[in-house]
């Protein structure tokens, strides 16, 4: 009863320091002002201190912002007058986060940086670290993402040497999102992977924790068990030689009772029997107070084993949910990439249909090869042909990059040249036409469209190529090259002829124009255009690069083959070359041998519109491609307007034979453009395009006046036959 009595009271002391503790810490904001006055009065520095920093908080936890920073304001002062910069540089922080809630960041940067510099006096370098986050984080919601890097940099750096992990994971998070917003992709990822592995190391360290301490749990529940055995033997020993040496006693006494029997009185025998009435009674209570000592002894051991269970539950419950967590991320980084790769795919099937068609390439070059091996699923190489009035140009091109960057300059590149030639050609004849035209005007348009300045601070995108313009009837060869030259092999005898040392892209000779070379071609010479992916491959015995010097050592070994084994040649000794080393840059080499003859459109008659001039009003630079390269073969001048007011004025001041409208465009939609041209002309074939043909859709395409619409994905014959079916009356 008295273990139980001692428990109550000890619940009763515990309650009541609660109780006090709450009263105190629940003294109200008017109580604390009291008390700041009357400790500013006192000239007590150290207790106002404490007032006005409680008093901070407090106004902070009702939302009173202003006031809670009025009172660390004072606070710092105070602090600042005691010299406990430690408090100072604390109370600057917790400023600095409510100007950042507040998005005052001026204000919170200044803060930020006030705490560095105590940080820095006092050699805290952890708390640096804290700080240039901060200061980065700051810097970061300013746009200010160069300078937020800077400051990332040195809480990295820090990081690492007090062994921050946690810090230093938030670091890479933020460079990553930083670089992100600079455009910056591959250092965008490059930290994003650093921080990922940081966060699966720290969680795989706490793992390792909480198994550890669930071991420890159970190893010293099991001592205790085996603790509480022992003791228990040890007690059931104790008593039974206590009741032993008790029977003992009484044995000796009575066989000393009746020796004594004839001389005792029989007061003497009562007060016998009276003392080993006292005996029973001592030995019965000293029972039970082992048994009641023991009976405490097991419930402590109960209570303890029942914690130590509890924790190891707990313990199980977060491994279970750490597991399922990184599990879930792990799933939805798996259903991520499958889903990129799946659209890399269907780009590749994009950037292979803007090649040149194979049947084009073997009716004009009957003997000729292509190796083409992009390094990823889509290649920043491509090569490039068209052929028109008995004139064929040919490039190979090496745009910056490989893999999706690569190919998105790829198709660039391939919708500019198709653009320039189209514009050239249009204005004046084919054959007037010179390569190194072709070069200057595309490193215009390249300069414009990426916005390049030659600023040190920016991306210096571009391209390699070597281009050539063939006149095969006259035998007459045209040739301009952006680093890459053109190599020709005529009657055994190597021929280069040299590139400018300059790319399509901005430099600092992007002024001087590209030179042309022209030369007379003879037959069965063979030409070979590449780009420098092949060469600059690393492998061999020593793993070094080829260079070009051994590629063309290679062509002059194998150029007396025909086309199709030297492809064969060319493709094994890159392989044997490389081994089992990873492919550096994307390969492109092509090879053809020079026949005179005259080229023939490769285009059925039927759809031959050179004479017509076609309008293509499209903003998305994509569908524009797709429907150039759709009309291409069709040797017609197209031109482009990027909204329908665009088009409007084109169509209004020009010659123009089709429109093809697209209907959801910025600045004025397509209805819209095809009313006003209405208004002006009402003969000319405007069709539409919608990307579902919903009725909804061809009810306003009708209303409007367009003649006839066309649905997205686009059908390449349905495409033709309706145009060809408005334009050919």
């Amino acid at each position: 009863m008295r273990f139980y009595q001692l428990i109550l009271l000890t619940y009763f002391i515990v309650f009541k320091c609660l109780f006090i503790y709450s009263q105190e810490i629940g003294q109200s904001i008017s109580d604390l002002e009291i008390s700041a006055a009357k400790y500013e009065k006192e000239n007590n520095r150290l207790e106002l201190a404490r007032c006005q920093t409680k008093l901070g908080f407090l106004y902070k936890e009702n939302n009173n912002i202003n006031k809670a920073i009025e009172y660390f304001q004072k606070a710092i002062k105070s602090n600042g007058e005691l010299g406990n910069e430690n408090a100072v540089k604390n109370l600057y922080v917790n400023v600095g986060m409510i100007y950042s809630e507040k998005e005052n960041y001026e204000q919170a940067l200044n803060c930020f940086k006030k705490s560095l510099q105590i940080n820095e006096k006092l050699g805290k370098k952890q708390d640096l670290v804290s700080d240039l986050i901060n200061i980065a984080l700051i810097q970061q919601s300013m746009k200010n993402y160069a300078e937020s890097n800077q400051n990332l940099e040195k809480a990295v750096s820090l990081a690492q040497e007090v062994n921050d992990m946690s810090s230093l994971k938030n670091s890479y998070g933020m460079l990553s999102e930083n670089y992100d917003k600079l455009g910056n992709a591959a250092k965008a990822r490059e930290f994003f992977d650093l921080a990922a592995s940081l966060k699966s190391h720290i969680q795989k360290e706490e793992i390792k924790k909480f198994e550890s301490r669930t071991k420890l749990a159970e190893a010293e529940i099991s001592v205790k068990d085996v603790e509480i055995k022992s003791r228990d033997k040890e007690i059931r020993k104790m008593t039974r030689e206590q009741q032993l040496t008790q029977e003992l006693l009484r044995q000796q006494k009575e066989l000393s009772s009746l020796k004594d029997k004839e001389f005792q009185t029989k007061e003497r025998l009562q007060e016998a029997r009276q003392r080993y009435t006292y005996l029973i009674m001592a030995s019965l209570g000293l029972f039970l107070l082992l048994v009641s000592g023991f009976l405490f002894f097991i419930f402590k051991q109960l209570k303890e084993k029942k914690k130590a269970y509890e924790m190891l539950e707990q313990s199980n419950r977060q491994i279970t949910e750490q597991k399922q967590e990184i599990e879930l991320q792990r799933d939805i980084a798996t259903s991520q990439k499958k889903k990129i790769t799946d659209s890399i795919y269907y780009a590749q099937r994009i950037q292979n249909a803007v090649l040149p068609p194979v049947s084009l390439i073997e009716k004009v070059l009957p003997e000729h090869f292509i190796f083409y091996r992009p390094r990823d699923i889509v290649s920043g190489d491509f090569y490039w042909m068209t052929e028109k009035d008995g004139i064929v140009i040919f490039a190979a091109v090496d745009c910056t990059g490989h893999g999706v960057p690569g190919a998105f300059m790829s198709m660039l590149g391939v919708a500019f040249l198709n653009e320039i030639v189209n514009k050239i050609t249009f204005n004046k004849h084919i054959r007037s036409l010179h390569a190194s035209e072709i070069l200057n005007q595309l490193r215009e348009n390249v300069i414009g469209s990426l916005h390049q300045t030659g600023k040190a601070n920016e991306t210096k995108d571009g391209m390699d190529m070597s281009l050539c313009v063939i006149d095969f009837e006259n035998r007459h060869l045209q040739f301009a090259g952006a680093h890459n030259p053109l190599y020709i092999i005529r009657n055994s005898s190597f021929m280069q002829i040299d590139a400018d040392k300059m790319p399509i892209g901005i430099y600092k000779t992007s002024s001087i124009p590209f030179n042309n070379h022209e030369l007379t071609l003879e037959k069965d010479d063979l030409l070979y255009l590449f780009s420098d992916g092949y060469y600059d491959q690393f492998g061999g015995v020593q793993n070094t690069k080829m260079f070009s010097a051994n590629f063309r050592k290679l062509l002059l070994e194998i150029h007396q083959k025909p086309m199709a084994e030297q492809k064969r040649s060319i493709q094994e000794y890159y392989d044997d070359w490389k081994g089992n080393r990873e492919q550096v840059d994307d390969v492109m080499v092509i090879g053809f041998k020079f026949e005179p003859q005259i080229v023939f459109s490769a285009v059925s008659q039927e759809y031959l519109w050179s004479d017509k001039n076609i309008l293509i009003a499209e903003d998305v630079d994509f569908n524009y491609i797709l429907l150039f390269e759709a009309l291409k073969p069709t040797k017609a001048h197209v031109i482009r307007a990027v909204n329908g007011q665009a088009a409007v004025e084109y169509c209004r001041e020009n010659n123009v034979d089709l429109v093809l409208m697209d209907i959801r465009m910025p600045v004025m939609d397509g209805i819209e453009a095809t009313k006003q041209i209405r208004l002006f002309n009402k003969q000319l074939p405007i069709i539409a395009q919608t990307a579902h043909g919903e009725d909804t859709d061809i009810e306003e395409i009708n209303a409007a006046g367009c003649n006839d619409y066309i649905s997205k994905p686009i059908n390449l014959k349905t495409f033709l036959t309706v145009i060809r079916k408005h334009l050919i009356k």
